[in-house]
């Protein structure tokens, strides 16, 4: 059983998975199985992945999103650790050895996160040096909402029991189904935030769905109603932890309805977390933004 299975969804990406696999096949600590999930791409893809041979394992699926793609890698994986990877993003030489690193460290975490780079221009890459693990250690993912803590499914490494006994990612169309499994891993022992150094790199362009203000919407009223349902573990004696972590995503999308002209969305999440804001005490925010809400709704839209 290898430590690592690293399943990698793609969807018409031949002109950049070629870089994203090369970087994940070039680990100073080689103990992983590399499966690759081909969502049923139309160009060159799987012309590309073949070129592999025997390196990587490809999967095959109708298209079906990404989340569904993943899932199919998980229930195939056969390693202790499953490390989720997007097909535009690199690995660094040292990615496997860190998360290796923190495992050991933290007596086998249920969920780590790993520490990003984001770049435009992959010359970019070449300029990050190798550090010395730093990270922090929670008991789980609900008591690191201190802060605001990003984490995508680049950043996702999880224990294979772990992330099958909650179901794996959402299948919903959404673009927060990392966040979505996050907070179902809310309680599971064991999470670990890498800081340093980056392990991975996060290709940021313009065709990224987060960019999709409706996507992006449809994804946070997801995530309300989910924990409004109850699905989110912990009960009442945790749930002002799930209500941080949820209004640190909600928040600054309200906001940048504003500047979108998307308001009445804005509006809408913030009249449903109301009650999670007041339990917060997130005064300043609760009493500016009725504010700046109504000024935009009353300038003309260009």
């Amino acid at each position: 059983m290898p430590l690592f299975s690293t399943v990698i969804p793609v969807f018409n990406r031949a002109a950049l998975i070629r870089a994203t696999l090369d970087s994940v096949l070039a680990q100073e600590l080689p103990d992983q199985e590399v499966i690759v999930v081909d969502d049923g791409s139309t160009d060159a893809t799987l012309e590309t992945l073949a070129t592999y041979g025997d390196r990587i394992r490809v999967l095959q699926q109708k298209n079906s999103g990404p989340a569904v793609a993943r899932n199919l890698g998980i229930r195939h994986a056969t390693g202790q650790y499953i490390a989720t990877f997007d097909s535009d993003d690199l690995w660094f030489p040292w990615t496997l050895a860190t998360y290796a690193e923190a495992i050991q460290r933290h007596n086998t975490p249920a969920f780590i996160a790993g520490a990003q780079f984001v770049f435009r221009d992959q010359s970019e890459v070449g300029a990050v040096q190798h550090a010395p693990l730093r990270a922090e250690y929670f008991d789980d993912y609900l008591a690191s909402g201190d802060q605001w803590r990003w984490f995508g499914a680049s950043s996702f490494v999880l224990r294979a029991d772990a992330v099958r006994a909650v179901g794996g990612f959402s299948t919903e169309w959404i673009n927060a189904d990392d966040a979505d499994l996050a907070l179902r891993l809310g309680t599971a022992r064991g999470f670990v935030d890498i800081q340093s150094s980056a392990t991975f790199a996060y290709r940021e362009h313009a065709g990224s769905l987060k960019t999709n203000v409706d996507v992006s919407f449809r994804s946070l009223t997801y995530l309300v109603a989910q924990e409004q349902r109850g699905v989110y573990p912990g009960g009442e004696g945790r749930r002002r932890e799930r209500w941080e972590i949820l209004t640190r995503h909600i928040r600054p999308f309200t906001l940048a309805c504003l500047k979108d002209h998307a308001i009445r969305r804005g509006w809408n999440l913030y009249r449903r977390t109301l009650a999670w804001h007041l339990a917060l005490r997130r005064w300043r925010y609760l009493c500016s933004y009725p504010v700046l809400a109504a000024v935009g709704l009353l300038k003309p839209h260009r």
